[in-house]
């Protein structure tokens, strides 16, 4: 995660582009504009630093229609489409989404059924970006909770990336929060510090975009 001191070189990378611009441009793919709204709308709660990371990294988002299976998404790899996933080796169309590293970039397969699927969902995109540090105190939360065997839900036991998913995305919704705070305040504490930082960031961020008036520039 970059400090405000590295504000300037994320500044340019912005070039003005809000959070709606950011996810957009990363949207490959959508059965329709409601499917668009509902997207841009569950994931725009996410810090700008985060949307702009994503969008920079590049990762391109594929929305699944209704009844649409998740391994017809065109931006899927065959071994992406082959994979096992979780301790019960479940198939790719047995999942209501996914997140999975391709050469080139970060595929996001969706299906748009609830915020919370979509926002679970960008939360794996987002551990892309934590540094040693953050994925070293998660490890050992993750440790901590299977030991206590205190999960928010069975999902989250699967895996560490699952177990940051799922909190990171219950932290958006004042219900799930509480249930999170009350069953891990560890783990929401920390959620919550890694979402403060990035606003932070995300705020000095905002605030280096000057907009260019009209007519302003060159005079030739």
């Amino acid at each position: 995660m970059a400090g405000v001191d590295g504000v300037a070189w994320l500044a340019e990378l912005l070039r003005g582009r809000t959070k709606r611009d950011l996810i957009r441009s990363m949207l490959v793919r959508t059965p329709g504009a409601e499917a668009t709204e509902m997207a841009v709308s569950a994931i725009e709660v996410y810090p700008l630093i985060y949307l702009l990371l994503a969008c920079e990294h590049p990762t391109r988002i594929w929305l699944l229609d209704v009844g649409e299976r998740l391994s017809t998404a065109g931006i899927l790899t065959p071994e992406m489409r082959n994979r096992r996933w979780h301790s019960s080796g479940i198939g790719i169309d047995e999942c209501e989404g996914l997140v999975d590293v391709a050469p080139e970039y970060l595929a996001m397969v969706s299906s748009c059924r609830t915020e919370l699927v979509l926002r679970h969902e960008f939360a794996h995109v987002v551990t892309t970006f934590f540094n040693s540090e953050e994925r070293s105190t998660l490890s050992q939360l993750y440790s901590r909770a299977s030991k206590a065997n205190r999960f928010t839900e069975a999902l989250a036991r699967e895996s560490l990336g699952e177990f940051v998913a799922c909190a990171l995305s219950y932290s958006f919704f004042g219900g799930l929060a509480r249930r999170l705070a009350t069953l891990d305040p560890a783990l929401y504490e920390f959620v919550a510090h890694l979402r403060s930082r990035a606003e932070s960031v995300s705020q000095a961020l905002a605030a280096s975009q000057v907009a260019v008036p009209i007519g302003a520039g060159s005079i030739y």
